[in-house]
């Protein structure tokens, strides 16, 4: 499984922050289940291609599937490494991610939507040939808002959902007997998850009072979110003068 082979290899390269989540749980067997299966829903066809014609509409749609198939490996991985470092099964993170699992899977055909949509305005070639074929609209100007209120509510909605998790670690890190290195990665994940729904609550904001340039600008403040919380992290774990310790030493929970 490819949990197992993760989990190994973060046990290799990972020394500082331990992992209370030995063995892999009955929720996590069921997210990785729900995760599966709402990549197969990206699948563009479950029957080989007649035509030539076809065939080149399924390459074309690989881009998309591709997008949106690595934004939901990203959420996979980020709740990966949650339930490895922590080891929660309590019912509040229970439910707490079964709710990140509904919005990933309300999500996956929005998002490839927009995937496809950002591709074909990039390179002009039509990912909608059905539209096409029945000369719809794929998009009318007064859609945009609505669009990216949509869209802004799911990321505020997924950050939101891990910011929760992770505060539900911080709120329970002396029963997890956090060490330093682990405390200041755990602020690092709460600062990161809380700045991540607040892009989305403003670009949701903005949306709404019908302002859709400057909402979709938000979402360029990103990478800049991460770069500064990475630089929070190192000048914090510099600060503590955190040394990192040699494997046989660190106490396994």
């Amino acid at each position: 499984m490819l949990r197992d082979t993760l989990f190994e290899a973060l046990e290799r390269h990972n020394d500082d922050f331990r992992h209370r989540g030995k063995e892999i749980a009955r929720i996590e067997a069921f997210s990785d289940a729900v995760f599966g299966f709402s990549i197969s829903l990206l699948i563009v066809a479950l029957e080989v291609p007649q035509t030539f014609s076809e065939l080149r509409h399924i390459i074309y749609g690989f881009l998309p599937f591709l997008c949106t198939a690595a934004l939901v490996f990203l959420f996979w991985y980020q709740q990966y490494r949650y339930f490895r470092h922590y080891g929660l099964n309590d019912t509040t993170t229970i439910w707490l991610n079964a709710a990140l699992l509904v919005v990933i899977l309300f999500y996956i055909y929005p998002l490839k939507f927009l995937f496809s949509l950002l591709l074909m305005f990039a390179t002009g070639v039509d990912l909608f040939p059905k539209a096409a074929e029945q000369g719809l609209l794929v998009l009318r100007p007064e859609d945009l808002p609505q669009l990216i209120v949509l869209y802004s509510a799911g990321y505020a909605l997924v950050w939101g959902i891990f910011y929760v998790l992770y505060r539900r670690a911080w709120h329970l890190r002396s029963l997890l007997d956090l060490n330093a290195y682990e405390t200041l990665d755990t602020q690092k994940q709460l600062r990161g998850a809380g700045l991540n729904a607040g892009i989305g609550a403003v670009a949701l904001l903005l949306a709404s009072l019908k302002a859709p340039l400057l909402s979709g600008y938000c979402f360029f403040l990103i990478p800049v979110v991460l770069l500064l919380n990475e630089w929070a992290f190192r000048k914090a774990l510099k600060k503590s003068q955190h040394k990192r310790p040699r494997r046989s030493l660190v106490p396994h929970a």
